[in-house]
């Protein structure tokens, strides 16, 4: 496949990073827009979703992410993240029951979604042709007189004096989750609304954080 020049990614959470991850192979240049702040550390941002619920990375979503960054494995165990069979060292419950633990082969790891996140970004950013852009938010995408086709984007940056530019590109992705402009803009250059389906889901999510257990103490007798 001949490299395109550009490729502008919306969005710096693991979408948009592992997007940016994918791309560098096929672009001369791959830039990552992100509203955010983006710190050099393992911590929660305001954009990124259920960041501080407890977090899995499952067997298939650890073997793709190490197949682009083969390092990545040995990284989370550095940081404390743990490994285990998902077959034999969790314990589902669903439906009523607990399901039969068994050896699967399929290994996945508990870590929290920042350090995840963090980890991958400090790889995503070592790649010598992509460009992050944090602190800018995405105005528009910018398209051509007949609006068949976009061109790329017209962004602003969110620091003092921050001012608008328009970034060129021959192919735009927006991974920007479930705060996404893409539907009113779709509409915007005439393409009409997007479909929307809508289903009732029975089940929610909820977790905390708790101390850690003290040792029970040992008893000497009477």
């Amino acid at each position: 496949m001949p490299k395109g020049s550009r490729a502008v990614v919306i969005g710096g959470s693991m979408a948009g990073q592992l997007t940016a991850r994918v791309l560098s192979d096929h672009f001369g240049e791959v830039v990552l827009v992100e509203r955010d702040k983006l710190n050099d550390v393992a911590e929660a941002r305001r954009g990124q979703p259920q960041a501080r619920h407890l977090h899995g990375l499952l067997g298939k979503g650890l073997s793709l992410m190490t197949h682009y960054f083969p390092d990545l494995f040995e990284a989370l165990k550095g940081e404390g993240a743990i490994p285990g069979d998902m077959g034999r060292d969790m314990l589902w419950y669903t439906n009523g029951g607990y399901r039969v633990r068994f050896e699967s082969g399929v290994i996945g790891m508990m870590m929290s979604r920042p350090l995840l996140e963090w980890l991958i970004r400090r790889r995503v950013a070592r790649i010598a042709n992509v460009r992050v852009l944090d602190e800018c938010e995405v105005k528009v995408p910018v398209a051509t007189p007949d609006r068949s086709r976009v061109t790329g984007v017209r962004m602003q940056r969110r620091t003092p004096g921050g001012h608008e530019e328009v970034l060129d590109a021959d192919l735009v992705v927006d991974a920007s989750g479930r705060g996404s402009s893409s539907p009113k803009w779709l509409e915007a250059l005439g393409y009409g609304a997007a479909g929307t389906t809508t289903g009732h889901r029975p089940t929610s999510r909820g977790s905390w954080s708790t101390p850690a257990a003290s040792p029970r103490p040992t008893s000497t007798g009477c």
